[in-house]
């Protein structure tokens, strides 16, 4: 699926790296639908639809606030899901707890985005500050359904390998991307970290496809094209298929949860 690494879009991705990680930010870059998981909830749910029906995207793509927002946004995953048929993706920037994992995923998310830790991250388990481990949420998520985002800022790129390595063990998809001009890599060795990624996701087989849309934007690779009208509608309908039975296992298990609720008087 991967032909290559563009050398031109790899250098203008460590100078201007692409930004969608504002929850007050509604927009469309390429096919991927970003939103800002603290926007207004009803005008936002207006104009998704209206910019939806006016030209068609493959992957929506919501940013949590900080933790404080958690019930807002988790109702907005809700919303979404509920009013579009389309795979949705969510990144969090705070360590969550086992409830909470498993909260967002019956309401609605796909694909749940982790991103590298940052000191000082609130851990809303009330065990202090510790490292979201993309590992914690693949026992609620299906497997390949957790992505981890590493930066290529502040961290050795023998720790971006290892890192790497040691997602994909777990069933998670590991993704780099650009510090901008504050990273400490030169070209080569940056071009040397996504050339190992490549590699990697090669020899675990990872489906990319699900995410593909949001590679385009933020990675240098250039990805083999649907060969054909015909290829590209056969690959429409098995991807509506995975994703209906995605939500089929989603709605089972919600009920089970229910069930168990009203066993126990809750």
């Amino acid at each position: 699926m991967i032909y290559q690494i563009d050398t031109d879009k790899l250098n203008h991705l460590r100078e201007t790296p692409c930004d969608f990680t504002n929850p007050f930010d509604l927009r469309r870059e390429g096919k991927v639908f970003l939103i800002g998981g603290n926007l207004p909830l009803f005008s936002t749910l207006e104009t998704m639809y209206e910019s939806y029906c006016q030209e068609s995207s493959e992957l929506f793509h919501i940013t949590f606030g900080d933790a404080e927002q958690f019930e807002r946004n988790i109702e907005m995953v809700r919303q979404i899901k509920r009013n579009f048929s389309i795979r949705l993706m969510g990144l969090i920037a705070y360590p969550l707890s086992q409830a909470r994992i498993e909260r967002v995923y019956l309401a609605g998310l796909d694909i749940l985005e982790i991103e590298e830790d940052h000191p000082g991250s609130h851990d809303d388990s009330g065990n202090g500050n510790r490292a979201f481990e993309p590992a914690s949420a693949t026992g609620i998520f299906p497997r390949w359904s957790v992505v981890y985002s590493m930066a290529t800022t502040h961290t050795t790129t023998q720790e971006v390998h290892d890192r790497i390595s040691l997602s994909l063990a777990s069933g998670v998809i590991p993704l780099l991307r650009t510090g901008g001009s504050g990273g400490l890599w030169n070209p080569e060795d940056t071009k040397d970290a996504f050339a190992f990624l490549a590699a990697e996701w090669r020899r675990h087989r990872v489906p990319l496809k699900p995410i593909l849309p949001l590679l385009r934007l933020v990675t240098p690779f250039v990805f083999a094209e649907p060969a054909g009208f015909l290829r590209n509608a056969i690959d429409k309908l098995q991807d509506r298929r995975i994703l209906a039975s995605s939500d089929l296992r989603r709605h089972l298990r919600t009920s089970d949860a229910e069930a168990s609720f009203e066993s126990a008087g809750l």
